[in-house]
């Protein structure tokens, strides 16, 4: 059973390296108990001291044992300086006396043993969570969080990835088992495509074509996405009752899918003819599903999108209207002021016809007056 990766290098790395702790932290965590600090004071080598108690301090953070090498200038004189120990600034200790503190910790601090009980609890936990296809990343973190719960030394990377796996066969182990019976149903030969080199591409496989999603609203990859959507729906419906058969769920699809888009075609190849086949028929059941999702996501968006554009548009006319309609209303209220004033002129008896028509009385026409030169 080959071994799966759950974290990355720098994931380890930053769950199994040493944190530092800050002043108040330091203050807290390094804060040993009478009786444990007289046996400490009596140790032979002064290194060995300043290693306990390093020791000590970050177990009771971390539930975790760090190689000398990694504590830092700054944890050695904190601590050298808090027990008025004489300054140091490298630690020898041998294999023998680092297991030998280990213990002393450890009992000191009541830690459970890492027991065939503790191991089956921590299995079960994992095989609770594998059935409801929660992610092996969130397995891992769970387990390590109940480790501590547990009262346990933090089990390493590699025994929780072995309880991990055990628990991912498992829950796929009843699976396989039905669809082990159906293997030579002549439907499942569909799935036989996926694994088929492109013709014009003899490096890359059929399955690839399908891998990613499209996402752009152009119509050339709404009508991609059609195409790409049309040939798994068509697979889909053909092996639908194969796929209920079997018990495999929209979540157990999107696992098992998952694994597929990350992964080498070339992995595929290598897992028996029967995994083979559980796997694909996930790739095409979780493709059926997100595929539809997402070209009705992309509709959603496109007719908003219109709609927004529409709405703007409308709300342009009517500006436009409206600026119209203002300016109309403005000659006409211009227009009737002129008239009435007029109409005034004309009915006024105290003034003679001369008068009448002289601009000088009517405002509508004072600029015709500087420019003709009327009197």
């Amino acid at each position: 059973m080959s071994a799966i990766t759950i974290l990355s290098k720098t994931e380890e790395k930053s769950l199994y390296s040493l944190k530092e702790l800050n002043f108040k932290e330091k203050v807290h965590f390094f804060q040993i108990p009478t009786i444990l600090l007289e046996k400490v004071l009596s140790f032979e080598l002064e290194d060995g001291k300043v290693a306990f108690l390093l020791m000590y301090g970050y177990f009771k953070a971390f539930h975790q044992f760090y190689d000398i090498s990694e504590y830092n200038q700054s944890d050695l004189d904190y601590v050298s300086a808090k027990y008025k120990l004489p300054a140091i600034n490298k630690i020898d200790l041998t294999r023998r006396r680092f297991y030998q503190y280990k213990n002393i910790i450890k009992t000191h601090l009541k830690i459970n043993e890492y027991t065939d009980e503790i191991k089956a609890t921590l299995q079960k936990e994992a095989n609770n969570l594998a059935n409801n296809f929660i992610h092996r990343k969130k397995i891992f973190y769970t387990l390590a969080k109940l480790s501590k719960k547990l009262n346990i030394e933090a089990p390493s990377y590699t025994e929780l990835t072995r309880i991990i796996q055990v628990a991912l066969n498992t829950q796929k182990k009843d699976l396989l088992e039905k669809l082990e019976s159906l293997q030579e149903d002549a439907r499942l030969k569909l799935l036989d495509d996926f694994l088929e080199k492109e013709e014009e591409s003899k490096n890359r496989y059929n399955i690839a074509y399908f891998r990613r999603l499209e996402h752009s609203t152009a119509k050339n990859q709404i009508l991609l996405s059609l195409g790409k959507l049309d040939t798994i729906q068509s697979k889909f419906n053909i092996l639908k009752e194969i796929i209920n058969t079997i018990g495999i769920t929209p979540k157990i699809a999107q696992y098992y899918a998952k694994w597929v888009e990350k992964g080498q075609t070339s992995q595929i190849n290598q897992t028996s003819t029967l995994n083979q086949k559980f796997t694909l028929l996930s790739f095409v059941y979780y493709q059926y599903l997100i595929r539809n999702d997402n070209l009705i996501d992309r509709f959603i968006y496109t007719v908003q999108t219109a709609k927004n554009s529409s709405f703007r548009t409308q709300k342009d006319f009517s500006f436009e209207i409206d600026r119209k309609n203002k300016m109309l209303q403005s000659l006409e209220d211009a227009n009737i002021s002129t008239l009435n004033e007029i109409e005034a002129i004309v009915k006024d008896e105290k003034l003679s016809d001369v008068k009448k028509n002289d601009c000088n009385y009517c405002t509508c026409r004072k600029e015709d007056t500087t420019t003709q030169g009327y009197s």
